[in-house]
């Protein structure tokens, strides 16, 4: 179950693989970087979301749904999606109206949310459901009922 209670620093957990966490790959500090699964380690700073409160709707106080940033804590970078179809989700330095940073977290089952885009129809999605370490976290067409689409929140 989520610890989520509103933006603050989390580790985002897929819910069928709560020993993995996403992990800005290589604990790197560049835009450009990969996230992927790698083994649970909760002092890990590239393991740390910070979830951050973007205003509603292009950023108008209370206009909408809620959207956030999800920012890197090892780097202050976005988690980012690309617009490749399905493709890897990185971290980015974007302005912060870009809709490929710009995240709505929607609450799934158990305690578990799927964290989805605000521009498009996307979600972050562990590939194929796997959970071997360095499987890379794509955006993909919603699935909300898929586990590898259903994240657990836990705070830091």
């Amino acid at each position: 179950m989520s610890d989520y209670t509103g933006p603050g620093l989390y580790e985002i957990l897929p819910i069928y693989a709560q020993t993995m966490s996403l992990n800005v790959w290589g604990n790197e500090k560049t835009a450009g970087t990969a996230v992927k699964l790698y083994n649970r380690t909760a002092d890990a700073k590239n393991t740390h979301w910070e979830i951050v409160a973007a205003g509603g709707v292009n950023a108008k106080p209370e206009s909408g749904d809620r959207e956030y940033h999800i920012i890197a804590a090892n780097s202050g970078l976005y988690l980012a999606m690309n617009t490749r179809e399905n493709s890897g989700v990185t971290v980015e330095l974007r302005a912060p109206l870009d809709p490929t940073i710009r995240w709505k977290l929607a609450y799934c089952r158990n305690g578990a949310f799927c964290i989805n885009n605000v521009n498009n129809q996307k979600q972050l999605n562990v590939n194929g459901g796997a959970k071997a370490v360095g499987t890379e976290i794509i955006s993909y067409d919603m699935s909300p009922t898929s586990e590898n689409t259903q994240f657990v929140l836990k705070a830091v």
